[in-house]
């Protein structure tokens, strides 16, 4: 075989293949870039009901059932002073999907749910898309979700004393 004929040299194929990852890509991108969720939406909590202007108001948000209502486990939290009767919350570059949240009223500013002896909450507590709690505790994920898309969206959740 002379110079020119047969397989290619090592460098050539290197350069074949780069070439051909490229080409790969360059094709792929708008088809990969339009399965991912645009982070664009946005989500406004009125939380209403406080029954004083004392303390903070806490609310988190979930993505998924796994963790929901455990504060660790939320995919955002965010707190302000009580107001009187209402606080506002937003959540921005929010992915469409799915999402569930909670808040209380923590009026000792403790920074933790306040309850009774027999486990009751003492402070205002909400969850989203007027879910409650049940004799077996908090509720379900699925009970509790609102569906966020692109754009503004704002919800309501009223605290229960």
């Amino acid at each position: 075989m002379t110079a020119g004929e047969g397989a290619p040299n090592v460098p050539q194929r290197r350069t074949l293949r780069f070439l051909l990852a490229g080409l790969l890509a360059a094709a792929m991108g708008p088809a990969a870039m339009a399965a991912e969720p645009s982070a664009d939406g946005k989500l406004t909590v009125v939380v209403e009901n406080l029954r004083s202007d004392r303390g903070l108001v806490w609310v988190a948000l979930w993505k998924d059932a796994k963790g929901f209502t455990k504060s660790k486990a939320a995919l955002a939290r965010l707190q302000a002073p009580a107001g009187n009767g209402a606080v506002s919350f937003t959540f921005a570059e929010l992915a469409a999907g799915r999402y569930a949240l909670a808040t209380y009223h923590d009026e000792n500013a403790n920074g933790e749910m306040d309850l009774t002896w027999i486990g009751w909450p003492k402070e205002g507590l909400g969850f989203s898309n007027g879910a409650w709690i049940g004799l077996l505790g908090a509720p379900s994920f699925k009970a509790a979700a609102v569906e966020v898309e692109a754009g503004a969206k704002s919800i309501v959740i009223p605290l229960r004393y």
